[in-house]
């Protein structure tokens, strides 16, 4: 019976010489989860500021207040006299960061490739992007992938890697677009009067800018007619229409123009009939 009471007793003036360092350790991990919890709300209002950086928000955010509770875990346990264990916690973290990073490779390159993509920002919400051979419209940008949704309304995810890795083509960084279509016109039209006379059509469409100036090229003389390309410029970020609005608007005038001065075009001017009326014929009986 003495041992047990002197066990409980020696037990006891260990734990209250421990105590100071267990309390200590406990505020410090309070006081990191604070100033984590306080830093993760500053990032949160800073970042919202950016048009830039608030799709990224959360991912930040994660990021930076974990972090701040790993360091402040690590803390507490060398305060407490673990330091060997604060060590092993380390070096296990560092053989198992190597050992998933080999098992996951794929999820690592993705993340990676999500860190560089937030800060680098090659692109943002509603941008229209080729990445491939995907076309489509940014939707949300992830850790591990990018949600782009195409013209057909699909919705895509892709890897974070594969953006990364591969060429990226941003159709609306600063808004400018310059469609274009091609038409052929008969080899009997002055070729200087269809350029001039398609180039004023374009140029009162609206939503069509003046800066830069459309234009009309000769692409090809083809065997039965000559091939005009006609290029015009709008900005997405201003235009109260469409691409595909816009568009339809400019061929609509080009086509009025060229119908309205007599002349015969069509993507093969072989197929393009010129009707004319027949004559009246009239009939008459030979007396006998």
């Amino acid at each position: 019976m003495n041992f047990v009471t002197e066990s409980l007793q020696a037990d006891w003036q260990a734990f209250l010489s421990f105590s100071p360092r267990l309390l200590y350790a406990g505020l410090l991990l309070l006081v990191f989860a604070s100033v984590a919890s306080a830093v993760g709300k500053l990032i949160t209002r800073v970042l919202q500021r950016s048009e830039k950086l608030r799709s990224n928000v959360r991912f930040v955010r994660r990021i930076v207040v974990w972090s701040i509770r790993v360091v402040g875990i690590l803390l507490a346990l060398g305060v407490m006299g673990f330091q060997g264990v604060a060590a092993s916690l380390l070096a296990t973290g560092g053989v198992v960061a190597i050992v998933l990073g080999f098992a996951f490779r794929e999820i690592g390159e993705n993340l990676l490739a999500g860190i560089f993509l937030t800060f680098s920002r090659p692109f943002e919400l509603g941008d229209l992007v080729k990445t491939g051979d995907l076309t489509g419209t940014v939707r949300a940008i992830d850790i591990r992938s990018v949600h782009i949704r195409t013209e057909d309304a699909c919705d895509v995810f892709v890897p974070n890697a594969q953006i990364f890795r591969e060429e990226l083509y941003n159709y609306t960084r600063d808004g400018l677009r310059r469609p274009g279509f091609r038409i052929g016109v008969a080899y009997h039209d002055d070729p200087s009067a269809v350029a001039d006379l398609l180039q004023t059509a374009v140029a009162r469409v609206p939503n069509v800018l003046s800066e830069p100036q459309a234009f009309v090229s000769i692409e090809n003389f083809a065997d039965s007619h000559v091939v005009y390309g006609v290029y015009f410029w709008m900005d997405t970020t201003r235009s109260q229409q469409g691409i595909v609005s816009v568009s339809n608007a400019v061929k609509t005038a080009c086509w009025k123009a060229l119908s309205d001065a007599g002349m015969t075009f069509s993507t093969d001017v072989t197929t393009a009939l010129e009707i004319k009326s027949v004559p009246e014929l009239t009939v008459s009986q030979a007396s006998s």
